[in-house]
């Protein structure tokens, strides 16, 4: 008998499962996906930097806040794990690649709050002038 809720493994073939076009597409996208997650200037869809609203500034504070919080997360998590692991080579990996984006990840959110933050300053500053 087939056990409840198994999944079938397609083979990676060609004629079967990915082909090797499709191989090559997915692993552009992650490529792509992973130096725009990375990119220090990249900003948000709909994220406007030079908006005059105090209450646009006071959203992507909050967006910047819950998004570094998740992201501070899982750099815990990763260096938690990282000291649980007892392999040489699988601790390189680890450190020298999930870590460094998870980093720079990381850094990125929390220098966009900082800009944020100060942005909302600046706006209230201005509409009690």
């Amino acid at each position: 008998g087939r056990l409840a809720g198994a999944v079938d493994i397609l083979p990676l073939t060609s004629g079967q499962g990915f082909s090797g076009g499709l191989m090559k597409e997915k692993e552009e996208l992650e490529k792509r996906a992973s130096a725009h997650a990375v990119d220090p200037d990249r900003l948000l869809d709909g994220e406007d930097p030079a908006t005059r609203y105090v209450e646009d500034a006071a959203h992507w504070v909050t967006v910047y806040s819950e998004l570094l919080l998740f992201k501070e997360r899982l750099v815990d998590t990763a260096t938690e794990a990282l000291g649980n692991m007892t392999e040489l080579h699988a601790r390189d990996e680890v450190s020298s690649t999930d870590l460094v984006v998870l980093t720079a990840e990381r850094d990125r959110l929390r220098r966009r709050l900082e800009y944020w933050k100060e942005r909302q300053r600046e706006l209230g500053r201005r509409r009690k002038s």
